[in-house]
């Protein structure tokens, strides 16, 4: 009898085990708490250590949603910020291995989000591919080398800058003088509304290009004008001053140099530093 009564809670409590490990079949756990699943393994390759940067690829998962496929990203190794976070999962891979961690959603988002975990599912899924690691030294020389580069090209940029301005008057035959700032405004339609003058409020149509033609942005190709109020400094400098020189039912094409447009620094991706750029124009309406 006591023997069957052992056997009873044994097999009770595999079948309990197996039932709260189910979500996790196929995975091992790690001591730090935290389950896994190798699909290529380089036990020969070399692991990240704290201080390295490492490129790889990521999927982030619940049991039943992707919320981020497959995405490339260069993420630096620290200590771990809590026993058996994602900084540990990572220092376990070789280089070129593939895996799945399985972490806490409520302890990530926790430590990592400063705000709760939204979903229902507890789990959080890293599907990760390490391609690449770099030690700090060689990382910081990269660094260089790619600062060095892009300084070289602002530097080009900025010396090309008048010899497109001024192959671009020529091609064009612009006779129109550029104002004390550099702004070159050709009128291509007079109108006979009113005068603009700072705290009008207007309507604009525009489109907005490079010297070579290409557009980046048109209120013309949506069908909906530009509306503001003259004066309050929400555009770029060249803008302001362009608007200020029409009146209502003009038409013109303004040129810009940098520096009444995006300077040095440019706008983000779409617009390289110390690029001169081009708005055609057509005031709607003044108020």
């Amino acid at each position: 009898m006591k023997k069957l009564t052992q056997l009873t809670i044994a097999l009770v409590a595999l079948i309990a085990l197996g039932t709260a490990c189910s979500e996790h079949r196929g995975f091992k756990k790690d001591k730090q708490g935290f389950y896994y699943k190798f699909y290529e393994k380089n036990k020969n390759e070399a692991q990240p250590q704290v201080g390295d940067i490492v490129e790889l690829t990521y999927t982030l998962r619940t049991s039943d949603s992707i919320l981020v496929d497959n995405v490339p990203m260069h993420e630096e190794i620290i200590e771990s910020i809590y026993t058996g976070d994602i900084y540990a999962a990572l220092r376990m891979m070789h280089l070129g291995d593939s895996a799945t961690f399985i972490l806490n959603g409520d302890t990530f988002f926790h430590y990592f989000m400063r705000q709760p975990f939204r979903f229902e599912k507890k789990d959080l899924y890293f599907d990760l591919k390490l391609h690449k690691i770099t030690s700090p030294e060689k990382f910081e020389q990269i660094q260089m080398e790619q600062r060095r580069r892009y300084e070289a090209m602002i530097e080009e940029l900025r010396l090309e800058e008048d010899d497109l301005i001024n192959n671009y008057i020529s091609d064009n035959n612009i006779k129109t003088k550029p104002t004390n700032s550099g702004l070159y405004l050709i009128k291509t339609a007079n109108g006979s509304g009113k005068a603009i003058k700072n705290g009008s409020k207007v309507a604009v149509h525009y489109t907005g290009k490079f010297i070579d033609g290409t557009v980046f942005d048109s209120s013309t190709e949506r069908g909906i004008p530009l509306e503001f109020t003259v004066g309050e400094e929400r555009f770029i400098a060249g803008w302001d001053e362009a608007i200020l020189l029409l009146r209502g039912g003009d038409r013109a094409t303004a040129l810009l140099p940098s520096k009444l447009a995006y300077g040095a620094r440019g706008l983000d991706y779409a617009i390289p530093p110390y690029t001169p750029i081009i708005f055609d124009l057509e005031v709607v309406s003044v108020q």
